[in-house]
């Protein structure tokens, strides 16, 4: 048996010797293989010099590089950047470069090279950069063989290039590609567009031209819709937002795409030229009339789902929650129908059930023959009787919602309910005294959304505005009547390199409506917190109860029925995905605008470290607040998920 094992160890020695010693017997690649063999312990760059820089600091080009120096907290992350690979040499170089050439440094040339150490397995990584000559735009010009009707949009897009500004490549390619892309939202798609650089017009000067051609102008041909199982042809056709005999956009058909995917019917789709005009285009025959073909791959139209997990509520401790849902997606065609059942259960303690919820939800994708989704909600709930509990509380309503988006920054949304309530199970004065506790709600609210930022859980740039309006009670009906109204407008900007600038203003208004005598507590304002005023407990901020002011028992807060909330906040990076803020925060609440005073707007400050993780900021914020009436000075630190604002 052991010589078996040695037979076989020594086949392996010599097919893997036999080849490595052809290639050592040859002078020219011993080299190599040497640095193979160094590189296969992936050796630790100990230094990185860097040479012939002028124009950018060693820091500033330290900062950019793929590569680090080892330091021991670089050995505690798991990327390896510290060690040194074939990769990391061409990384490094073009992330060098696409820094220059941002300024103007057409010419630069970057190497790099590392000095091998075999025995410790370490790196002296040498950086060499030749900075040549730095170019300003001098001239910009627009050559356009097209009518005039798209001159002054196509000048628009050339218009951001300004005089002394660094030449730029990659912001000159940017332009040619809206250029193309305005041309093919207007029906030429095969327009052509080419940027010139001109160095000779003077030292450090250079002219800009681009040269513009439309090409054909084409329209839409005919659409052919295939390999479909499930879903009507009618539904793709009334998603899509182009027919024959339009001029060719490619926005009309990315916005297709978009809305084929949000029926929810495909896994994956497919909605382009057909075959033979994209033969043709490749042959050089411009298709002035393509036809376009659709298919995908269908999800299945009935879906079953199974949901349980165990949650602690802040009042019945541990419960246990079972839901399962059927529908079916082409309910009736292109509508949504779902049923579903929910129970939640106590246990441990009681182990009883706490309540249950039969639920039925029909979506109407265009209502009223507008792409406005229309959700129809009813929900029963029938109650339970325990020993806790000898009244039955059944309650049944319906709820309508519908959202209209004008652009992708813009949108709405209707919402409505009716509640009603009953109580079984004990004798009619029981049951009014516990009426009075449960309240039964009919509502209307509506939203209106504006939302310019490109990133949302780490905004930029751009600016998020909410407007809420939500009237309960009233003619509707129902235990409860107040008006309530919101409005929040938050805005992000550029500081100081990627330093971001955000402000917040926040204000919300609620008046008793009807025969109602007051506002609901649980539907009033509560200030304080890690995302509104910080360096205050939650929802410690308001009013107090009547001859109550002690800001420490939570139970004084009455709510407000008025506030005001403004927020400033500097963000910068700090290291990777580490970044850090200061902010400072102030507001308060009222029973109504008219007590606002200067005297009593509260104030806090502070700074925090967030971590950018895959599903939001993780925050912890450390705030300071001043003294003011019942609040002394005092601070709090604050450790949640996600931006304030």
């Amino acid at each position: 048996m052991i010589g078996r094992i040695c037979k076989k160890i020594l086949l392996v020695v010599l097919l893997i010797g036999l080849p490595i010693g052809s290639l050592l017997a040859q002078p020219d690649r011993q080299q190599d293989i040497k640095f193979s063999v160094w590189l296969a312990k992936e050796p630790r760059i100990t230094k990185i010099n860097i040479e012939g820089n002028n124009f950018y600091s060693d820091s500033e080009i330290r900062k950019r590089l793929f590569s680090r120096e080892s330091s021991f907290w670089e050995a505690l992350k798991t990327e390896s950047r510290n060690r040194f690979y074939r990769y990391s040499i061409n990384r490094d170089t073009l992330e060098i470069k696409y820094l220059y050439l941002r300024e103007g440094f057409l010419n630069v040339k970057i190497s790099e090279k590392a000095a091998v150490s075999v025995p410790d397995s370490s790196a002296i990584v040498t950086i060499s950069i030749d900075e040549n000559s730095r170019f300003l735009i001098a001239h910009v010009n627009l050559k356009a063989n097209d009518s005039l009707v798209f001159y002054h949009d196509l000048q628009n897009i050339v218009s951001r290039f300004k005089t002394g500004d660094p030449v730029d490549p990659i912001k000159l390619n940017n332009a040619v590609f809206d250029l193309k892309t305005f041309y093919a939202n207007n029906g030429y798609p095969y327009a052509t567009v080419i940027h010139e650089i001109d160095t000779t017009t003077g030292p450090a000067n250079a002219s800009i031209t681009l040269i513009a051609s439309e090409g054909q102008l084409v329209r839409f041909g005919d659409m052919t819709i295939r390999n479909l199982l499930h879903v009507k042809p009618a539904l793709v056709n009334r998603e899509i937002t182009f027919s024959k005999g339009e001029l060719y956009s490619r926005k009309k058909i990315i916005e297709s795409r978009k809305r084929l995917y949000s029926t929810g019917m495909f896994h994956t789709l497919n909605l382009d030229i057909s075959r033979e005009a994209a033969a043709r285009n490749q042959s050089g025959q411009s298709d002035t009339n393509p036809d376009f073909i659709f298919s995908g791959i269908e999800r299945k139209p009935y879906f079953v789902s199974i949901k349980t997990g165990v949650a602690q509520d802040s009042l019945q401790d541990l419960t246990w929650d079972f839901s399962t849902a059927w529908g079916k997606r082409n309910f009736l065609r292109s509508r949504r129908l779902e049923l579903s059942i929910k129970s939640r259960y106590i246990i441990f303690t009681q182990w009883r059930p706490l309540s249950h919820r039969f639920q039925i939800r029909f979506t109407e994708p265009w209502f009223f023959g507008i792409r406005m989704p229309l959700s129809l909600t009813t929900r029963f709930e029938p109650g339970v009787r325990s020993q806790v509990q000898a009244a039955r509380i059944q309650r049944w309503s319906v709820s309508l919602s519908t959202r209209k988006e004008w652009s992708q920054e813009l949108s709405a949304m209707v919402t409505g309910g009716y509640e009603n309530i009953n109580i079984y199970g004990v004798d009619t004065l029981e049951a009014a005294a516990i009426r009075d506790t449960v309240r039964a709600r009919r509502k209307l609210g509506v939203t209106l959304i504006r939302d310019s930022r490109l990133d949302k859980f780490v905004p930029k740039s751009g600016s998020f505005t909410t407007y809420f309006a939500e009237y309960v009670g009233g003619f509707l009906g129902g235990d409860d009547g107040f008006l309530k109204l919101e409005f929040s407008w938050a805005r992000y900007q550029q500081a100081i390199g990627p330093a971001v600038f955000a402000t917040r203003i926040k204000a919300g208004w609620i008046k008793e409506s009807g025969d109602a005598n007051s506002v609901p507590i649980e539907d009033r304002f509560f200030l304080g917190g890690a995302n509104s005023i910080r360096g205050f407990r939650e929802n410690s901020i308001g009013p107090r109860k009547e001859g109550i002011n002690d800001p420490t028992i939570d139970s004084t807060n009455v709510g407000a029925n008025a506030y005001a909330v403004f927020n400033q906040e500097l963000r910068f990076p700090v290291y990777g995905k580490l970044w850090a803020s200061i902010f400072t925060d102030m507001g308060n609440g009222w029973k109504s605008f008219s007590d606002a005073q200067p005297s009593n707007i509260l104030f806090s400050y502070g700074m925090g470290i967030q971590f950018l993780s895959p599903a939001g900021p993780i925050r912890l914020d450390y705030a300071r607040r001043l003294e003011n009436g019942i609040y002394t000075e005092d601070d709090r630190f604050h450790i949640t998920i996600l931006y304030a604002f």
